[in-house]
């Protein structure tokens, strides 16, 4: 047979398999095999009908062919590294995958290829370059905007990877499973309201599948409904009793509660599950009942030095090495863990875009400083609203805010609420509406409608209470607003030895919002600034403030105590010294902590690090104690 022959059956089987009439296309394929055994293009497309058979190994057989033929055939290489994929061979599919964008960078489907094998293969920093050219390329293709979606899931970076999947599913529009996707990353990436009602609707169209049940759970948990949260969870897992997620988001909930007996039972259920667990690992940490068995440890050890696993499991797995070792007195081995641990957790912010200035922090400290006078204070508080109801603990992280916090919330007249930025997104309003203009020429009448708003939320949870607590520590910036706002509100400052708060927030898995805690250095700089500008709040007193020391509260609990009930101008109540037995939900770190009657081991706790603490010190310039 001559080439223009062989060219003509080429091109009218090529037709045929275009038109869907693939088996008169496998036929002429054949025939053109037949007398042609080596033909690249009927190699490849021949290939291609069987894989789309599900004939994989006949597939790849000819794919192998037709490379054999023309080693440098990207199409074939494309179809061989789909037949790989479809296998579940992935490295294959990858390396076939990136060597046809080698040879014509413009083959979208050998990019989604690549983006999904690296995921699959756990390297999502390595899947963002071809899943981001694959949607350049085919900016229809669902695939190459869901797959791009996991690998930014994977890295947390969440806005991007809830970008991606909104364009997944522009292009699905009923796709339920790209829907739940979307409200777990907005549940991550902090806007819980919008994740809520999507998980809703995710749950409306699937009632009676555990999934959408775990997709809603977890965002109601993050939400803090933790009782639907708790029932959903509950009715998930007797329909899907395997899924580890399920149990570790169930075990979050029981924490939560204090119900820790029945948080470990969940955890120790998804390590059965997955043995590769980290979340689970990284409660049980934090509940301090993580195995201290020695093959525990060499679990962690391996995962903390792996260089291929994630850079959040490696961290995990320093942290909770960190804890085993600290409690077992072994405190280098403690601190060299914690470390690596930082260490990694530093990286993962560097892949993420999460960056750390603390001169940010140092000028925003100064402008603060500068701007909130007594005089001003004294112009503003006029306009400000005159409810006692508001009380809000500052202070550093790790400095005893959620043990105040749950001194004063067992009170029978005082609710807490946890951590909320309620604070912040009033302050944020009232900007808004008075664009360019200082706090003190905010409009009375926007002032008073807004923080009768505020006031309106804090009776909606807090019901008939007559003080309700916010110890966000972070709220600390914004004492001198409270000034103009409530001038009656009550703030508590949290004093800690400025070196115990610094480990133990080097020693605290924070998540990225909190990079400045993966640096010994900057958590000394950190806490130095806040207490420079706590400093100045008690110069100036925009409110009432009371200083309590954790030092003196562990020492003397019922004094420090009583003197907290009184200063919120109340009569004291016993119940407040039986702080550990109180039923409430406990949404921070230290929810385990505040559940136990009172310690005082993690005083002084910097000594059995000391020979680690210059760079802390360095950070904390005056305010390092003289007995360093």
């Amino acid at each position: 047979m001559d080439t223009a022959d062989t060219s003509d059956r080429l091109d009218r089987a090529i037709a045929l398999h275009e038109a869907g009439r693939t088996k008169e296309a496998e036929a002429l394929y054949n025939e053109i095999l037949a007398l042609e055994p080596d033909q690249a293009d009927a190699l490849n497309l021949l290939g291609l009908i069987l894989q789309n058979r599900g004939d994989l190994d006949a597939a790849i057989g000819l794919a192998d062919r037709a490379l054999a033929a023309d080693p440098d055939f990207p199409e074939a290489l494309t179809n061989r590294a789909r037949a790989y994929q479809a296998s579940g061979r992935f490295a294959e599919a990858a390396a076939d995958a990136m060597r046809a964008m080698e040879l014509d960078p413009e083959l979208a489907d050998a990019a989604v290829i690549l983006c999904r094998a690296r995921v699959v293969l756990g390297d999502s920093e390595g899947a963002l370059a071809p899943g981001r050219q694959a949607v350049a390329l085919a900016p229809h293709s669902f695939d190459a905007h869901f797959f791009l979606g996991i690998a930014l899931e994977n890295l947390q970076y969440w806005k991007e990877a809830i970008a991606a999947f909104e364009a997944a599913l522009a292009i699905q529009p009923h796709n339920t499973p790209i829907k739940a996707k979307i409200a777990m990353a907005l549940t991550s990436s902090g806007e819980t309201e919008k994740a809520i009602a999507l998980a809703r609707e995710v749950y409306a169209a699937a009632p009676d599948e555990p999934g959408s049940m775990f997709v809603l759970g977890r965002t109601l948990q993050l939400g803090k409904e933790i009782a639907e949260s708790i029932e959903l969870l509950q009715r998930g897992l007797e329909m899907m009793p395997d899924s580890a997620d399920g149990w570790t988001m169930q075990g979050l909930n029981h924490a939560t509660l204090g119900h820790f007996g029945e948080a470990e039972v969940c955890y120790r259920r998804a390590i059965e599950l997955r043995p590769d667990s980290m979340e689970a690992r990284r409660a049980l940490a934090r509940m301090g009942r993580l195995d201290n068995r020695q093959t525990e440890i060499v679990d962690l050890t391996d995962i903390l030095n792996d260089k291929t696993a994630r850079l959040w499991d490696r961290s995990v797995a320093g942290f909770s090495l960190g804890t085993i070792h600290d409690k077992a007195g072994a405190f280098d081995d403690a601190f060299e863990s914690y470390a690596a641990a930082n260490r990694c957790a530093r990286e993962l912010c560097i892949v993420q875009g999460v960056t750390n200035r603390m001169e940010d922090l140092r000028t925003d400290v100064n402008s603060r400083i500068a701007y909130f006078t007594p005089e001003r204070l004294a112009i503003g508080r006029a306009k400000g609203n005159p409810s006692e109801v508001p009380v809000f603990i500052v202070g550093m992280p790790r400095s005893g805010t959620t043990l105040v916090e749950q001194i004063v919330a067992s009170h029978t007249r005082v609710h807490g609420v946890g951590e909320t930025k309620d604070l912040w997104d009033l302050y944020q309003r009232l900007d808004q509406r008075h664009p360019g203009r200082h706090p003190l020429l905010w409009e009375a009448a926007a002032i008073r409608e807004e923080t009768e708003a505020f006031l309106a939320g804090l009776r909606a949870v807090g019901g008939e209470a007559s003080r309700v607590v916010d110890k966000l520590p972070d709220n600390v910036a914004h004492v001198g607003h409270l000034g103009l706002l409530f001038p009656n509100a009550r703030v508590i400052l949290c004093y800690r030895d400025v070196r115990d708060i610094g480990l133990s927030c080097f020693f605290q898995h924070f998540e990225s919002s909190n990079a400045w805690s993966f640096d010994l250095h900057d958590c000394g700089e950190r806490t130095r600034e806040i207490y420079r500008l706590m400093d100045h709040w008690q110069k100036v007193r925009p409110v009432r403030m009371l200083k309590v020391a954790y030092e003196e509260l562990v020492g003397d609990l019922e004094g420090q105590s009583r003197r907290l009930i009184d200063f919120l101008g109340l009569e004291w109540d016993p119940a407040c010294l039986d702080f550990h037995k109180t039923e409430r939900e406990v949404f921070s770190a230290s929810q385990w902590q505040v559940r136990q009657p009172l310690y005082s081991s993690s005083v002084g706790r910097w000594r059995h690090y000391q020979r680690h603490l210059q760079p802390l010190l360095d950070g904390l310039g005056e305010y390092a104690p003289a007995d360093r």
